[in-house]
């Protein structure tokens, strides 16, 4: 997936002040082309299945869920995506996905300035140490996006307040539309306060949401079980650990004691030790 590359120190500092960070042409034109066509297709199946106005009364239409099981297009911002980089950065090792999926603002739709919200609503108003945050998340577009056609507003510097209900009218005046171009990435503190425009044009517009946490913050999926299991092992070990293969709490006594034998390590290939080994230890 070869994009423009990142300046991760500037990265990480726009983040840790103002709370969001645009990155130019993460995606290739390619890479962007594909994603959007596949996009479009499963809403269309989406609508198919469930119905419009089904998904409309559910506030579901546009949201496609779970897009690691959904087409391998959508792996490489799993593997190989130099936004990942930053996810490392800021989470380390020891980060997860959440959720993993694409939101499609159709004609008409959109809530600003009324539906001002963060990503980790759980922990709003709680204190984190400077260093440390609790969620990143990576937004990548497929369409130019402006004020007009529903862009994403954002309040800068909210990430660092404590207030768990901030009025919206406070907001509004405050925030920021993320105008970007087809293939970037817009990379945020979970816990900036933002809310979708409205899209007032006659096309859909798309993103794709990749929200990470550390690894104490529930996923919204389990993806073990969600993604089938063909699938999960077609993918780098980079993206099985995002999908918290390897967090998965043991099932018997053998395995329990073979993990705490082997510290953070849960599996043979992290221990660099072959199955035979494995079993023989237990």
């Amino acid at each position: 997936m070869p994009g423009s590359a990142i300046d991760i120190d500037d990265v990480i500092g726009k983040v840790r002040t103002t709370g969001y960070a645009v990155l130019p042409g993460v995606l290739s034109p390619e890479e962007t082309r594909r994603i959007r066509e596949t996009l479009h297709r499963l809403s269309e199946l989406d609508d198919e299945t469930y119905g419009v106005e089904r998904l409309v009364g559910m506030r579901q239409r546009g949201a496609l869920r779970n897009l690691a099981a959904a087409d391998d297009v959508f792996h490489g911002l799993l593997e190989t995506s130099s936004a990942l980089d930053v996810v490392d950065a800021f989470l380390g090792p020891q980060g997860i996905l959440n959720c993993f999926d694409a939101l499609i603002l159709f004609p008409g739709q959109g809530r600003y300035p009324w539906d001002y919200h963060t990503d980790l609503m759980d922990v709003t108003g709680v204190s984190f140490p400077p260093d440390r945050i609790p969620g990143v998340n990576i937004l990548y577009f497929f369409d130019r996006v402006r004020e007009e056609n529903g862009a994403t507003w954002v309040v800068p510097g909210s990430h660092l307040t404590l207030a768990d209900e901030p009025d919206p009218e406070v907001m509004a005046p405050l925030s920021v539309p993320l105008e970007v171009e087809p293939g970037d990435a817009v990379v945020f503190d979970a816990r900036i306060w933002h809310c979708a425009g409205t899209n007032g044009t006659d096309m859909p517009r798309a993103l794709i949401k990749t929200l990470f946490t550390a690894p104490w913050y529930r996923p919204q999926m389990d993806f073990t079980r969600a993604v089938p299991e063909d699938v999960l092992t077609r993918l780098s070990p980079r993206a099985r650990r995002y999908l918290n293969v390897h967090n998965v709490p043991p099932t018997t006594v053998d395995e329990l004691r073979w993990r705490l034998s082997h510290g953070d390590a849960v599996n043979a290939e992290e221990a660099k030790v072959d199955t035979v080994d494995k079993v023989a230890e237990v």
